[in-house]
This record gives C-alpha cells, structure tokens and sequence, in this order.
C-alpha cells in the first residue's frame, strides 16, 4: 500500500461538487444505484455517536481536507431530526476502524447527491466507475496480498491528491485518497496505512501491493474526472 503521507502536494482547485464527464459508450450490467447524498463540512463541526449534543463525541471534523485542504465532503448514510429545528446527519469518517460514522448538525453542511460510484473488484481486479445504471469505466487493477489485504466494504473518495514530479514516476498524477485504512497495517511508509487508489507502472491485475489499488497512470487521470470528494466507493470480493 504505497501512499506518501508526508509528500508535499500542489494545492488543487477541486470543487466540492464537481460534475463529472457525460456517460461514455459502455453497456448497462446492473440495476440502479439510489444516488448517494454527500455534505459539504462548513465550519469545523464534531461528530457525535448519536443525534444529540449530549451523547460521546466520536470526532473532530475540519471544513477542509488533510492534504490538499480542499472542502471537506463526506458522504452521508442516514438523516434524522432530533426534535424539530434540529436535524442531523450520519456520515463516514475518515478515521480507524473502517465503517467509522459520526452524526453532524446538518445545519453545519451543505447537501448534494451524486449518482457516481467508484466499484473495486478485488477478485476480477477491476476498477470500475458507475453512474446509476450506465458502467462508463472499467480499468485492470492491482490488489493487496493475501497478507496485506485490500479492506472491503462501502467506503469514500477522501482526499484526491496530485503528486509532486519527484513521486510520480512511483504513483502516478494522483493519489486518491479514500475513508478505508489497512486491516493488518497500522503504519505504513511513514503514514498510518491509509488505503488509497493510486497510479503505477506496470499494472498487471495482480494480489502485490500493501493494500492499496493499484492503476496506470492514464486510468488514474481517467478516474480522477470522476472520482469527486464523497464519492461512495464500494470494495467487493467480486
């Protein structure tokens, strides 16, 4: 799982709900996804385990991300209004274990939706991009080791970050950082195993790496058009 945490990066202009490339000329092979709904974090806000001021606070969360510091765009898995004038929402955290979710006063985010989802096939060793029905992308990846697992489960785009010259033989234009961590590795090249989907030579659909997916450098800038902060990504066996 190669990821630079402590690489300097370019400041990018990404916005927080950008839109994404029309559909390209690839068959539909699966139902629907609902479109996802994502909030954009305004002002640093904490994260609670419940919908209540009083219940444990789970997290800190800054408006802006841990390497670009772009906006901060979760994704959103459940609302509730606590009593009325106070409504909440739950979203997935970037923070140990995997599935981390925290509530958040929503009057502290701005909403949106997306139908864009990023699938990582582990087994097939794919990455593929979806927008509601339509698959518009579909690229041969590179996978953790039986010992050093790509982690699955439902997770998101975190932090896409571009590379400096010096790291991008090695990982290609973009680092794209997501909310999943190692399952084994607790630190990892100078970081704390932060799972990422990044470019590099010589993908030949694979079980190599440290835990993260591995692309070409074109795919990896394929996938940057779509891969927005909040973008539920989804890591399956198949």
């Amino acid at each position: 799982m190669k990821h630079l945490i402590h690489a300097r990066v370019a400041a990018s202009a990404i916005a927080a709900f950008t839109a994404v490339p029309a559909a390209s000329s690839v068959a539909a092979s699966a139902a629907p996804a609902p479109p996802a709904q994502l909030a954009r974090v305004l002002v640093p806000v904490t994260a609670h385990a419940r919908p209540s001021e009083r219940s444990r606070v789970v997290m800190r969360v800054s408006p802006y991300t841990d390497f670009t510091r772009d906006a901060h765009v979760l994704l959103v898995t459940e609302r509730r209004l606590e009593r009325p004038g106070r409504r909440w929402v739950r979203v997935r955290l970037p923070r140990r274990p995997n599935g981390s979710q925290g509530w958040i006063r929503e009057e502290f985010v701005v909403l949106a939706r997306t139908t864009t989802r990023i699938v990582v096939r582990v087994r097939p060793r794919r990455v593929e991009v979806w927008r509601g029905d339509r698959r518009v992308m579909s690229v041969r990846a590179d996978v953790g080791t039986s010992a050093t697992p790509t982690p699955l489960g439902r997770f998101a785009v975190h932090d896409p970050v571009p590379t400096t010259p010096a790291t991008r033989p090695t990982y290609g234009r973009y680092i794209i950082t997501l909310t999943a961590y190692s399952p084994v590795l607790r630190t990892f090249n100078g970081g704390n195993g932060l799972v990422a989907i990044h470019g590099y030579a010589g993908v030949g659909g694979n079980a190599v790496s440290h835990g993260c997916i591995r692309i070409t450098d074109g795919a990896v800038v394929r996938l940057r058009k779509y891969a927005a902060p909040g973008v539920p990504v989804d890591i399956v066996a198949r």
